[in-house]
């Protein structure tokens, strides 16, 4: 049974997860989630009542959450590429790189976007301040930690961090 990823493919979380399975040339099943195909919402809402995405299937087990996503690929589905590095500590910093690229920089992209998509009246301009200071800053701290650094994941280029960070150069 191939794997089945449930995804959109404008969502920087989804491509994370994307990223991962095209890197190792992993097959599966692409499941795009949009109002085009409400039943392949409608099985994505079975499988994760919490209707975040992306999620990945992979016989009868459901996997949540772009960074679990990847790292669960890496374990049970590994390519030529690895996601994380095999030492710890190394590892650790590329995990932390991740959650800060999710916590600071897409999650308050994602709540600008989406301030914008909302009707006139329902627009939350204080939340998009917030949003635009952490940006502000996340960019700031972001900056002087690549001062001496080409890969976010440090020596080396790592697909779990790599993801969120740089849309230019490939992994080497």
């Amino acid at each position: 049974m191939p794997l089945k990823l449930y995804a959109h493919a404008f969502s920087s979380y989804c491509q994370k997860a994307l990223v991962s399975l095209y890197e190792n040339g992993t097959p599966f099943e692409w499941k795009m989630l949009s109002p085009e195909q409400p039943e392949v919402y409608a099985e994505f809402a079975d499988l994760w009542p919490l209707r975040r995405f992306p999620i990945l299937v992979d016989g009868k087990r459901t996997v949540t959450e772009a960074s679990t996503i990847v790292e669960y690929l890496d374990l049970y589905h590994p390519g030529p590429a690895p996601m994380l590095p095999e030492d710890r500590k190394a590892a650790l910093e590329v995990r932390a790189m991740d959650r800060f690229f999710d916590n600071y920089i897409s999650t308050p992209q994602q709540r600008i976007v989406f301030d914008v998509l909302r009707p006139g009246g329902q627009r939350d301009p204080c939340g998009v301040t917030d949003c635009r200071q952490m940006l502000d800053t996340a960019y700031a701290w972001l900056d002087k930690v690549m001062a001496d650094r080409e890969w976010v994941g440090g020596g080396h280029c790592f697909p779990l961090a790599y993801l969120t960070a740089t849309d230019s150069g490939e992994c080497s």
